[in-house]
């Protein structure tokens, strides 16, 4: 076997391209942003449909009820109240899953952001490190909506009607078992406050 020594090769060189860095995950139009928006507007919807039915049934329950209850005012007022309660369970699980999305939200975004910072790029980074608050944060959708959860479960009209004490005998005898509210029946979440 014999080699040949004057036999040139030529390897081919790779192209050097530019550095091509990615767009950033909070400025502009951002699809993730969008998505996440997309879920909580979802569950934020879902609340205010609560609300609605919460005003509707807590109506019928005092029309059941009326001044001067007997027990057929109270056996045909126990569906309209059982289902307010229900309405205010929903608002109240939707409150809370909110809130877990919003915070498992931003720290996917952060770590997005520290990923890209490894990575050379700086932007998401400076911006939710320096700048949360401003306008250039599109994360800021994301407690919009938590604020505007809130802002329902909240609401005056909510309260009143939650915490509005219906007497089941009139004189009250025992305020332990002739009065109730829908507040005290529902159960907060344990997850997303």
């Amino acid at each position: 076997m014999s080699r040949n020594l004057n036999a040139r090769s030529v390897k081919p060189m790779l192209e050097q391209l530019e550095d091509r860095v990615t767009p950033t995950v909070l400025l502009g139009n951002s699809q993730v942003i969008s998505a996440m928006t997309q879920g909580l507007n979802n569950v934020l919807n879902d609340m205010k449909t609560a609300q609605g039915h919460l005003a509707v049934d807590f109506n019928q329950a005092v029309l059941k009820l009326g001044t001067n209850p007997n027990g057929d005012d109270v056996r045909s007022w126990s569906h309209p109240f059982a289902i307010a309660v229900g309405d205010f369970q929903q608002i109240l699980q939707d409150q809370a899953a909110i809130h877990q999305m919003v915070t498992t939200d931003q720290a996917v975004l952060k770590a997005f952001a520290t990923a890209e910072l490894i990575d050379g790029d700086p932007i998401d980074f400076l911006i939710l490190t320096f700048f949360p608050n401003s306008g250039f944060n599109s994360a800021n959708q994301l407690t919009d909506i938590q604020k505007q959860a809130d802002q329902i479960a909240n609401d005056p009209t909510v309260q009143n009607e939650v915490n509005f004490v219906f007497k089941l005998r009139n004189p009250v005898v025992d305020a332990a078992r002739d009065q109730i509210t829908i507040a005290i029946e529902a159960t907060k979440p344990t997850f997303g406050q």
